[in-house]
C-alpha cells in the first residue's frame, strides 16, 4: 500500500508502473510519407502514422491524398528483429497549372529502426518555377520509432523502492534550406526525438530547425556547442538528456524512442546515421545517483554494452586492419 500511494500521484503523470501488468513486446518501426501537388482540398491534418509525435506536418488532405487530387502515400513497417529500413520516392510532380510555370516537386524519404539507434532523413526540392496555389503540398517526412520493455537493479537501492531515470541520447546529422527568402519561396527543415515511459505523456527531448533565410536552432534556441549553423544551414552532433522519469527497482517498465525528419519546399535533413540511446543515469527515492546498476531488456538488447551496427563494425574492423599493418610495416 506505501508503494501505492507514493506511485499514484506519479502514474497518472509518467505512467508509472504499480506492480505486475501487462507489457507491449518489443517493436520497431519505420515510416515514410511524400505528399505533393496541386490539389483541390484545403483543409489538412497531421498522418495518423504519426500520433505518437510530439510534433507531426499537417499534410494529409481531410478528404484523402488521391480523392483530393494529390500524389503520393504514407507508408509503415514494423517488425520485432532489426535493424529495419524504409524507403520511398516521389516526383516529378507539378504543383499548379502549366501555364504559371508552378514548378515540380520531388521528394525521398528514409528510415532506420534498431533497438537504441535510429535514422531518419527528409529530402525535399521544388524546381522549374515557383507554387502559385494556396492549397499545394510539397514535403517529405520520414519516422523511427523502439518500443522496450527495460528492468534496472541494484545492490545500492531496495527492491521494489521508487526511482528516476534520466535517457542519454547521441544525435548526429544535418539539415538544409538554401536560398534568399521570398514570396512563395518555401524551405522549411525539422527534426524531432521524442520519448515515452509506460502509458505517459510524450517528452521532447531535442527538435531542431533551419528555415530559408534564417539560423538553425536547437530546442528553440541556439544550438549547443558540437553544432555550426549559417544562413539556412545546420550541422553538428552533441549528447541530449531525457527528463527524468519515474522507474520501481527490480520491476520492469515499457519505453518507447522515436524520431522524425520533414522537409518543406526546398530543404534536406539528414539524420539517417545517428540518433543513438547512449546511456542511462539512475537515481534513488532520494535523488542521489546510483551508479552500479545492471539493465535488462525484454528484446534481449545490452543497451549498457551495444554492438556496432554493421556499418560502424565494418569501419571499425578496416581501422584495426588500418593499424595492424601500420604496425607490421613499422
Amino acid at each position: 500500500m506505501k508503494l501505492f500511494r507514493l506511485c499514484a500521484p506519479l502514474a497518472a503523470a509518467f505512467g508509472c508502473a504499480l506492480g505486475p501488468s501487462a507489457h507491449a513486446a518489443p517493436q520497431l518501426e519505420t515510416i515514410t510519407g511524400i505528399v505533393a501537388g496541386a490539389g483541390t482540398c484545403g483543409t489538412f491534418s497531421p498522418a495518423p502514422e504519426l500520433s505518437f509525435f510530439s510534433f507531426a506536418p499537417a499534410n494529409v488532405p481531410v478528404g484523402g491524398i488521391a480523392a483530393c487530387g494529390y500524389s503520393g502515400r504514407y507508408q509503415t513497417q514494423s517488425a520485432a528483429i532489426g535493424p529495419l529500413t524504409l524507403h520511398d520516392g516521389l516526383g516529378p510532380v507539378i504543383l499548379g497549372p502549366p501555364i504559371l510555370s508552378p514548378g515540380f516537386y520531388s521528394g525521398t524519404a528514409d528510415a532506420r529502426a534498431g533497438y537504441g539507434s535510429l535514422g531518419a532523413a527528409a529530402h525535399s526540392d521544388i524546381a522549374g518555377g515557383i507554387p502559385q496555389s494556396g492549397t499545394a503540398l510539397f514535403n517529405s517526412v520520414a519516422a523511427a520509432t523502439f518500443s522496450d520493455t527495460l528492468t534496472a537493479s541494484s545492490p545500492m537501492v531496495v527492491p521494489s523502492s521508487l526511482g528516476t531515470v534520466r535517457y542519454r541520447f547521441r544525435v548526429d546529422g544535418s539539415m538544409t534550406s538554401l536560398g534568399a527568402p521570398g514570396p512563395f519561396l518555401f524551405g522549411v527543415s525539422y527534426t524531432v526525438l521524442d520519448v515515452q515511459q509506460g502509458n505517459g505523456p510524450v517528452f521532447q527531448v531535442m527538435n531542431a530547425n533551419v528555415t530559408r533565410g534564417g539560423l538553425g536552432t536547437i530546442s528553440n534556441a541556439t544550438p549547443p556547442a558540437g553544432w555550426v549553423t549559417s544562413t539556412g544551414s545546420l550541422s553538428g552532433g552533441s549528447t541530449f538528456y531525457s527528463v527524468a522519469l519515474p522507474m520501481v527497482w527490480g520491476q520492469p517498465w515499457d519505453v518507447k524512442v522515436g524520431l522524425l525528419a520533414w522537409s518543406y519546399g526546398t530543404a534536406d535533413n539528414q539524420f539517417l546515421n545517428t540518433a543513438t540511446l547512449s546511456g542511462f543515469e539512475f537515481f534513488d527515492a532520494n535523488g542521489v545517483a546510483v551508479n552500479d546498476f545492471s539493465l535488462s531488456s525484454a528484446s534481449g538488447t545490452d543497451y549498457l554494452n551495444p554492438v556496432p551496427e554493421p556499418s560502424a563494425a565494418a569501419l571499425l574492423l578496416a581501422g584495426i586492419a588500418l593499424l595492424v599493418w601500420r604496425r607490421q610495416r613499422a
